[in-house]
């Protein structure tokens, strides 16, 4: 039986431990209904806790009836749903990039956010041996070197897992059909402008009758030898990496004596980290980018190299150093004086809601609000909301203030964001930044009976 090889799978590969907080990421197709269909039945098997994420491309007209079905689906299941949405169409218009890449981009942005701000262990996928098979032809297509013929990793950071990454098409097919499963098509699959599509319905078609029957098992089989082999070599530049980098101002630098003397397959890996690190979108670095970081190291080139997601990077003395450009955000500050609503001075920032509830009668949904939950008897009116100020410091039980510059880092929160990020205080300390840390003295707890909860709402942060 499928569900029996799954479960062996997941645990041969490890992909869940007991008590995981789980997002389940589906679009209201075949391959996620099918995914979200799987967890539950091995949820008590697994101990786990499962959350479902559905994210609006707006691309097609229809795609607000794929919401509806996902939110019937979480109705009926009783499951905690997250719908996310953004104009991707306009993204990828704006960043140059392909509908596809953008829609991608913005996915899995949403998906680190939700479990940055929940706490999620895992973020389960469902790309199954097709997709496997589709994105290392793309990438031959494309030119790519060893980590993309590696293919879609089974797990990515400890945190996203594919369980259904051994199975065919046809097989998810055959699950969902026995089971009476209902899922939504997407008609877009079958446009060959896409290069995606032009791949599954031609190419590998093709490959599969004129040369191969089995070539999704053959590319299966390479994949995984080069997966493995990988293993090895991103170990080695994770090593490298953790010698070479160091902190100038608020940048990530690269040490340049120590980075030429590293052989050049594990120096590309370094760039790789350093971005991933600096938050910089890695599926939209290509050959080209990283040939022109190498002319730095020659001194043909001082820089800047300008790198996607409004990156850059240039030679100093002794280093190479990685930048984002930003705009400068103006420093604001937001009286609360009462409950209520306040228009936030940033603009795009939205609105502030301050309420005070009983911690009993906090509904179920205020677990899936992004919020800041104080005990309102141990803080008085008013306080203040406001961005981030130099010398601001946190307290950490044990360690005493920390500076929230470094913590900021320690976080990796991007750049960019870090300016406008909300901070609550009052009389000089630091009660909250949202998203991100609460006072250990005024947090919500056990014994609370009242809240203050603090929720941002209109957001495009």
């Amino acid at each position: 039986m499928l569900l029996r090889r799954i479960k062996r799978f997941i645990e041969e590969n490890n992909l869940f431990q007991p008590g995981d907080r789980v997002l389940v990421a589906v679009s209201a197709g075949l391959d996620s209904v099918v995914l979200l269909d799987v967890l539950l039945e091995l949820r008590d098997r697994f101990n786990l806790r499962l959350f479902v994420s559905h994210y609006d491309h707006r691309i097609r007209k229809n795609s607000l009836e794929d919401a509806l079905f996902v939110y019937r689906l979480c109705k009926e299941k009783r499951l905690p749903l997250f719908i996310t949405s953004a104009p991707v169409p306009m993204y990828a218009k704006r960043e140059g990039l392909s509908l596809e890449m953008a829609g991608r981009e913005l996915r899995y942005r949403a998906w680190y956010e939700l479990a940055k701000s929940y706490d999620f262990q895992k973020i389960a996928l469902a790309h199954h041996l097709d997709d496997l098979t589709e994105e290392i032809f793309m990438k031959i297509i494309r030119g790519t070197g060893r980590r993309g013929l590696a293919g879609i990793p089974l797990k990515r950071e400890n945190l996203i897992v594919r369980p259904l990454l051994f199975l065919t098409k046809e097989e998810i097919k055959k699950y969902a059909q026995e089971k009476g499963l209902s899922w939504r098509d997407d008609p877009t699959n079958e446009d060959l402008r896409f290069l995606r599509n032009k791949v599954r319905h031609v190419l590998i078609p093709f490959l599969a009758k004129e040369f191969n029957p089995k070539i999704k098992e053959a590319v299966r089989k390479t994949a995984v030898i080069i997966a493995e082999e990988e293993e090895l070599i991103e170990s080695l530049a994770h090593e490298a990496f953790n010698k070479v980098k160091a902190i100038i101002d608020d940048d990530l630098a690269l040490k340049l004596t120590e980075l030429k003397n590293l052989p050049s397959v594990i120096r590309r890996r370094v760039y790789f980290l350093a971005f991933h690190e600096m938050g910089l979108p890695l599926f939209r670095i290509t050959s080209r980018h990283i040939f022109q970081i190498e002319t730095l190291l020659t001194g043909k080139a001082k820089g800047p190299i300008c790198l996607p997601g409004n990156f850059c990077v240039y030679r100093g003395p002794g280093y190479i150093r990685i930048s984002q450009r930003i705009s400068p955000v103006e420093p604001f500050e937001l009286v609360i004086s009462s409950l209520g609503i306040y228009d936030l001075p940033l603009k795009n920032l939205g609105k502030i809601l301050v309420e005070k509830i009983s911690k009993k009668s906090l509904p179920d949904s205020a677990f899936l609000q992004r919020v800041i939950l104080l005990d309102a008897n141990k803080v008085a009116f008013p306080i203040i909301v406001r961005n981030r100020r130099p010398g601001d410091r946190i307290y950490i039980p044990g360690l005493g203030h920390k500076k929230l510059k470094k913590f900021l880092w320690e976080k990796r929160v991007p750049a960019y964001k870090r300016d406008v990020l909300l901070i609550v205080e009052k009389d000089g300390e630091i009660l909250a930044v949202y998203g991100l840390y609460i006072h250990p003295m005024f947090r919500s707890t056990e014994t609370t009976e009242e809240v203050l909860l603090i929720r941002l709402e209109n957001s495009n942060a």
